[in-house]
């Protein structure tokens, strides 16, 4: 918020640079069910599986939510949280659905590359522009350290063929879309680095994100921290624009909210806008912004390698330069 005593170029940087809080999430993720194959070092699937609920949303919620996505211009769509997407036999269908009601939305699907199989790759790429981006969460670029990290029946070699097999058939068709992006998060355990340059040197857009303890969940993760040193992180903005909701309804403070620590609402009965702007929505952020994270669960105890280049005020606005942590991208 600008201050009376604020010079004018202060006062024009701030309308260029922060954004409020919207009064509907920019980009949603859904539970379209609960499952996954994979078990993670930095991720608390693995841990929390056995008290998790687990079912498939209906297709009347899940168009439900997407209905109301378009009446509000949602900026992106993830038919994915806290699972493995390829393992949805609908997953396709929903794309579809998703791409008739609101057809200016980005479409991105995270995957740990498993079940990317010829067939899959088949029904993919038959999205055409449907399909903007399709992550693939692959740890490293040696097996050993690969299986180490990604757990479960995860396999070097299966992924990789599978990897090279989209991006064989993709180029042999002449398409760009979905864009293939190779994601890693920042281990000690992998060799992050020359895994990125492996992949761009084949012409894939690559990168790694920042290791995070996921609010708490991952109570080693400074054990396998390329830094070993994690420090609180207080400068999110996933509360502030993000809405993450469960096959039944619930929406969840945060992505990595696997246990449900805070739920801010169910949407079954009532919408997302109305639980978005709800009150326990409201006190959270208010106390976020206030900077009083031991009264909140997962952000009081979410901790990160190193610090986000963006800033949150008091008045609810963030900047626009901010380097991506993304959770949701590396599953």
């Amino acid at each position: 918020m600008d201050q009376p005593r604020d010079p004018l170029w202060l006062k024009v940087k701030n309308r260029l640079t922060r954004r409020p809080i919207p009064d509907f999430p920019r980009t949603i993720q859904i539970q379209t069910f609960t499952g996954c194959n994979a078990d993670c070092i930095f991720c608390p699937y693995g841990e929390t599986y056995e008290t998790q609920p687990k079912g498939k949303m209906p297709i009347e919620l899940f168009r439900r939510i997407v209905d109301e996505a378009a009446e509000h211009g949602v900026r992106r769509i993830s038919p994915y949280l806290m699972n493995e997407p390829l393992m949805d036999r609908d997953l396709f269908d929903k794309i579809r659905y998703i791409n008739e009601k609101i057809p200016d939305a980005k479409v991105v699907v995270t995957s740990n590359g498993h079940f990317l199989t010829p067939p899959v790759v088949d029904k993919v790429l038959e999205m055409g522009d449907g399909l903007h981006e399709l992550y693939i969460s692959f740890q490293g670029i040696d097996k050993d350290s690969y299986e180490k990290t990604m757990r479960g029946n995860m396999n070097f070699d299966r992924t990789l063929a599978n990897v090279d097999h989209f991006l064989q058939t993709q180029r042999s068709r002449g398409l760009e879309r979905p864009k293939l992006w190779i994601t890693m998060v920042d281990t000690a355990v992998i060799d992050a680095r020359k895994a990125v340059a492996y992949w761009r040197s084949r012409g894939v857009a690559s990168k790694y994100t920042t290791l995070e303890n996921r609010g708490g969940n991952i109570k080693d993760a400074a054990s396998f921290s390329r830094t070993r040193a994690m420090s609180y992180y207080s400068t999110c903005t996933r509360l502030f624009k993000q809405a993450y909701i469960m096959f039944n309804g619930d929406l969840v403070l945060c992505c990595v909210d696997y246990s449900r620590e805070q739920v801010l609402g169910n949407i079954v009965g009532s919408s997302i806008h109305a639980v978005w702007n709800g009150p326990v929505a409201t006190e959270i952020r208010r106390r976020y912004l206030g900077h009083e994270f031991d009264a909140l669960p997962l952000c009081g105890n979410c901790k990160i390698d190193e610090v986000r280049e963006v800033s949150i005020d008091v008045d609810g606005t963030e900047t626009i330069s901010e380097t991506e942590i993304a959770a949701e991208e590396a599953n």
